[in-house]
C-alpha cells in the first residue's frame, strides 16, 4: 500500500513539472552557442604555432649567423695566415726570393695558396695576394699577383731630406748636362736646351709630376712637413690651420699615414683616392661609370697610388750579407773585407789604394765645363781639381796589384768615395824616386765592361754605415710620372728606360737588381748615373701586401693590406688596415684556388 501510494506521488509529480520546451524564453537573455572554447583553442594553438615557427626562424637565422661569424672568422685568420706567409718569403735573402720566381708576379706563390681543404667539415679557405700591375709605358692597369715594393712609391717623409739638399742635386745635374750655370759638361747647347730640367726645389718638383698637383698644393704639403712655421710663397702654415671652424695644427715633421695628407690645404678624398672606392688598385667597371673615368684618365687612383711613407732598402747583398763600406777607416781591415766580400785582388786593392791618393774621374769635369759650385756639391774644390788636371800625370799605368806595395795602409786614408761609381776611371797617384806614376782604374767607363763588374760591385760595395738606405726610388717599378720629376730623366731619356724595363718587368735578371742599370746597358752617361744615383734604386726592402682570404665554396671573404719592413733580420708588419668592409674586391676566377661549384640539387 505504501509503495503504491510512493508511485502514485513520483507519477503525479512528473506530471505538474513542465517540460523544457513548454518553457517561454526569458525575454532579452541570448541564445548561449556551442563551440567557443573550441575556437579559443584554435586561436591558441594558432598563435603558439607561430610563435614557434618565428622562435625556430629565428634560431635557424642564428644558426647561420654563428656559422657565418665563423666563416668570417676562418677569413679573418687566413688574411692574417698569407700575411705572415709573405713575412716568411721576405725574410729570405733577396737571392732566394728571385730563384723562387720572386715576389713581383709569381701566382705559383700568392694566387689561391690552400689553408684548409674542406676536409673533416672544414671550409675550404685559400689566400691571394694582389697588386696593381704596370702597363709596358709605366702605366698603372690591370693586376699581378705579387707584392707592391714601396720604394716604387714617392716617399713623402723624404721629401724634406731632398728639399734641404736640392742645391747638391741640382749641381750634379749641372755636372751632367742639366742648366745650373750652363754649367754641364754636355754643354751650353744642352744647357739651353734641357733648362726645364733645372729647379730650384727637388721635392716640389716630384710633386708636380702627380696628376692633378698644382703648386699651391705642392708647397702646402711642404709647409705641413718641415720644421718651421713659415709658409712657403705658395704654403700656409698654423695662421691657416688654427682659423677653421675645427682648428688644428700643422704636424711640422714626418707624417705617419698617407691619409693625413687629407688635413693639408687642397687636399681633397678625390684627389687622393680617385675613383678607386673599394681600395683594391684598379679601376672596376662600376667605378668607371660612376665616376666617368677609365684606366687611361691621368691620377684616376689617386695620389694614394704614388705615395708612401714606408720606402726603404737595407744596405745589404743580395744574398742578404751586410756591404762593405769602402770608406772604413782601417785599411787593413777594409783590404781584408774587400778581398772576403769580391775575391779580387786587383779590385781591392786598388780600392785602398784609391783611399790614400786617388782621384775621382769627376775631377775632370772641370776642363769640360762644369761649374765650381757643381763640383763642390760632390766635395771637389774646382781650384783642386784644376790643379790636379794641370799638373803632368807623369807615368800613365794601369793598375797592378804589385803597386800595393809601395802604400802604407798604416798611414790612414785621406780620400773617401762619395759613391761606388767613382772607381770608374778613377786613378792613383804615387811618386817614387822623383817620378810621378799614375794608374788607372781597372773599371772602365765602357758600357760592355761595366756590364761585366759593375752589377757585382754595386752589389757588395757602399759608401755608408747605415743598415738602411730610406727614401730612394725604384727604377723598376714606379709609374712612369714619378720617372719625370727625376733630374736628369728628360722624355727621351724616360721614353728608353721605359722601353728597356718594359722587357723585364719585375727586375728578375742581375743586372737589373741593380740601380746602374741604365748605365751598363747605355741608356745613360757615367756623369748622368753619378747624379741619378742619390735618387733612384732597383732594389726596396718595404713591400705592401694586399691579401684575400676567402671561402672557396660560399665566396665569403675578407681583405686586409699590410705594409711589411723586410730591411730587418725579421720582417715586420709596420701597418695594417682591414679592408672586409669594402667588399672582397676581385671575382673568385681572380683570386683563384679550387672553387668548389655548391650543389643546389
Amino acid at each position: 500500500m505504501s509503495s503504491q501510494n510512493k508511485s502514485s506521488r513520483k507519477l503525479g509529480e512528473s506530471l505538474e513539472r513542465p517540460t523544457h520546451d513548454s518553457c517561454t524564453k526569458p525575454a532579452g537573455r541570448s541564445v548561449r552557442r556551442r563551440g567557443f572554447f573550441l575556437v579559443l583553442v584554435l586561436i591558441v594553438i594558432a598563435v603558439a604555432t607561430m610563435a614557434v615557427y618565428s622562435f625556430t626562424d629565428l634560431m635557424i637565422a642564428a644558426d647561420e649567423t654563428a656559422y657565418l661569424t665563423g666563416d668570417l672568422v676562418q677569413a679573418r685568420a687566413t688574411v692574417d695566415s698569407g700575411i705572415e706567409a709573405v713575412r716568411l718569403v721576405l725574410a729570405q735573402p733577396a737571392s732566394m726570393r728571385e730563384d723562387a720566381g720572386g715576389v713581383f708576379n709569381n701566382p705559383s706563390m700568392f694566387q689561391g695558396v690552400p689553408i684548409t681543404d674542406g676536409s673533416q667539415g672544414n671550409p675550404t679557405s685559400n689566400f691571394t695576394v694582389l697588386a696593381p700591375g704596370l702597363t709596358e709605358m709605366g702605366t698603372l692597369g690591370g693586376i699581378r699577383y705579387g707584392l707592391q715594393n714601396e720604394s716604387a712609391r714617392l716617399n713623402i717623409n723624404a721629401l724634406t731630406v731632398l728639399e734641404e739638399n736640392s742645391d747638391a742635386i741640382n749641381m750634379l745635374t749641372g755636372l751632367s748636362g742639366g742648366s745650373v750655370d750652363a754649367g754641364g759638361i754636355l754643354g751650353d747647347a744642352t744647357a739651353s736646351e734641357d733648362s726645364d730640367l733645372s729647379t730650384e726645389n727637388i721635392a716640389v718638383t716630384l710633386l708636380m709630376t702627380l696628376p692633378g698637383m698644382d703648386v699651391t698644393i705642392a708647397d702646402a704639403i711642404l709647409d705641413w712637413l718641415d720644421e718651421d712655421t713659415e709658409p712657403r710663397e705658395n704654403g700656409c702654415e698654423d695662421e691657416y690651420y688654427t682659423s677653421l671652424a675645427t682648428p688644428y695644427a700643422a704636424a711640422n715633421g714626418p707624417v705617419q699615414t698617407v691619409e693625413e695628407l687629407l688635413l693639408v690645404r687642397g687636399v681633397t678624398p678625390q684627389l687622393l683616392f680617385g675613383a678607386d672606392s673599394n681600395r683594391n688598385g684598379v679601376l672596376d667597371p662600376d667605378e668607371q661609370q660612376r665616376y666617368a673615368a677609365s684606366i687611361e684618365t691621368p691620377g684616376v687612383l689617386g695620389w694614394a697610388s704614388y705615395l708612401t711613407v714606408h720606402g726603404a732598402e737595407a744596405n745589404k747583398t743580395m744574398d742578404g750579407e751586410f756591404r762593405v763600406n769602402i770608406n772604413g777607416d782601417d785599411l787593413e781591415v777594409l783590404y781584408e773585407e774587400l778581398m772576403t766580400a769580391i775575391g779580387d785582388e786587383v779590385f781591392a786593392s786598388f780600392i785602398v789604394a784609391y783611399r790614400i791618393s786617388g782621384e775621382s774621374s769627376l775631377a775632370d769635369s772641370v776642363v769640360s765645363g762644369a761649374s765650381a759650385e757643381a763640383l763642390a756639391a760632390q766635395g771637389i774644390e774646382a781650384q783642386d781639381a784644376d790643379n790636379a788636371n794641370s799638373e803632368s800625370e807623369g807615368t800613365v799605368l794601369p793598375w797592378s796589384v804589385e803597386a800595393l806595395d809601395d802604400f802604407d795602409l798604416t798611414g790612414g786614408a785621406a780620400v773617401e768615395f762619395n759613391q761606388v761609381l767613382d772607381l770608374i776611371d778613377a786613378k792613383v797617384s804615387l811618386e817614387r824616386n822623383g817620378e810621378t806614376f799614375t794608374y788607372t782604374s781597372p773599371l772602365i767607363g765602357e758600357p760592355t765592361l761595366l756590364a761585366e763588374f759593375l752589377p757585382f760591385l754595386m752589389d757588395q760595395l757602399t759608401t755608408q754605415d747605415g743598415d738602411v738606405l730610406p727614401g730612394r726610388i725604384n727604377l723598376n717599378e714606379c709609374p712612369a710620372e714619378l720617372l719625370m720629376g727625376v733630374p736628369l730623366v728628360d722624355e727621351d731619356t724616360m721614353s728608353a728606360i721605359l722601353e728597356a724595363r718594359s722587357q723585364d718587368v719585375g727586375g728578375t735578371t742581375s743586372d737589373r737588381n741593380h740601380e746602374t742599370w741604365p748605365l751598363t746597358e747605355g741608356l745613360v752617361t757615367v756623369d748622368q748615373m753619378r747624379a741619378l744615383l742619390p735618387l733612384v734604386t732597383a732594389r726596396g726592402d718595404v713591400f705592401r701586401a694586399q691579401v684575400i682570404g676567402f671561402d672557396s665554396g660560399s665566396g665569403l671573404a675578407a681583405r686586409g693590406e699590410a705594409i711589411i719592413d723586410a730591411s730587418t733580420p725579421n720582417p715586420r708588419v709596420v701597418h695594417y688596415r682591414d679592408l672586409t668592409h669594402l667588399g672582397r674586391g676581385f671575382d673568385l676566377s681572380v683570386l683563384g684556388g679550387n672553387i668548389v661549384v655548391p650543389d643546389n640539387n
